[in-house]
């Protein structure tokens, strides 16, 4: 377990203020018990159910809020691979307010239309770090970043899955959480901190082709990538975010990586349990089955082990998971 650290820094991002601006916009997702395999006792927080079938409609919605009316007036943009930018339409329909996502040109189908129907204007770039640099331009012309991962207002949004977490079953003992920039493990390892101390457990996971999180825990800042090779899009950004990095540091006990195939044999996994679950909704189930198979998970004296593994998302490409029900 990680040994007690100084959180000061963080003060300013305020959970509970989070979770009232969310209160009957967003659902308060099950934690459904699920075999986990010998000598663990293993509970699935299911935001592939919540709202726009992922965890992001939380930092789009809590973002959204904190707007000042100039704001507000002048559009909101981000860039994003999916569920983030179908999450700020949403939000930003709901509100009264323009938005424009721009995503890169290999995004699923799906998610683009997503983005479309919710009314927001959606641009393609050639690739994610295109996507970047024209978002970049959009906010030098005066439109409000809403940063996917990387900034206070996404990272309390996110971080309210945490506190569901701790209040749902307080004696969890290990928490398992699917990275990409790291919004979603920063908001939920720091309201598991403040909320259970530091004797939980708690992982990230991210694939191995796309480590940017465990590079820029190395360097201490976020590191871009060269090349990206993973087939898990969700969990792929040209770099993790900077705040992230910072909390993560603190918060986290390990950072690990998977290779593609177990991801997808969780997803699989799910689909055969009924569950509607993106690949990179499953990453945290296969970390836990990865672990519980090496026995590598910490081990509880006088009985099986309360572990937690979120599933973040539930939008799927319709063609990949309609091949995966036939190949069940």
């Amino acid at each position: 377990m990680a040994e007690e650290r100084d959180l000061s820094a963080f003060d300013a991002i305020d959970f509970e203020a989070a979770r009232q601006r969310l209160e009957g916009v967003v659902e308060r997702t099950e934690l459904l018990p699920f075999d986990g395999g010998e000598g663990i006792e293993l509970r699935l927080k299911l935001e592939n159910r919540q709202v726009v079938g992922a965890f992001k409609a939380r930092g789009a919605w809590n973002n959204m809020q904190r707007l000042s009316e100039a704001q507000r007036a002048a559009g909101v943009v981000c860039t994003s691979s999916g569920n983030h930018g179908k999450a700020l339409a949403w939000a930003a329909a709901k509100a009264g307010v323009q938005a424009t996502i721009v995503m890169p040109d290999d995004a699923y189908p799906n998610k683009i239309a997503a983005c479309r129907e919710a009314g927001a204007r959606v641009h393609l770039a050639p690739g994610r770090m295109a996507a970047e640099e024209l978002c970049a331009e959009f906010v030098a012309n005066g439109l409000v970043l809403v940063h996917p991962y990387d900034a206070a207002g996404t990272v309390e949004g996110a971080g309210t899955v945490g506190l569901e977490i701790a209040e749902q079953w307080p004696e969890v003992e290990c928490v398992l959480i699917p990275v990409g920039g790291g919004g979603l493990a920063a908001g939920v390892s720091l309201a598991l901190r403040r909320s259970l101390g530091w004797d939980v457990c708690i992982l990230g996971v991210e694939p191995k082709g796309a480590a940017s999180m465990s590079r820029g825990l190395e360097a201490g800042a976020p590191v871009t990538l060269e090349e990206i090779e993973t087939r898990v899009q969700g969990l792929c950004p040209p770099d993790s975010g900077a705040l992230n990095i910072s909390i993560l540091k603190l918060t986290l006990d390990r950072m690990l990586t998977l290779e593609d195939a177990p991801i997808f044999q969780a997803q699989k996994v799910l689909a055969r349990a009924g569950e509607t679950v993106e690949v990179a909704g499953a990453a945290s189930l296969a970390l836990a089955l990865e672990l519980q198979s090496r026995h590598e998970l910490p081990v509880a004296r006088d009985h099986p082990l309360r572990v937690v593994a979120i599933v973040s998302g539930g939008n799927p490409d319709p063609a990949q998971f309609a091949a995966l029900l036939e190949d069940q």
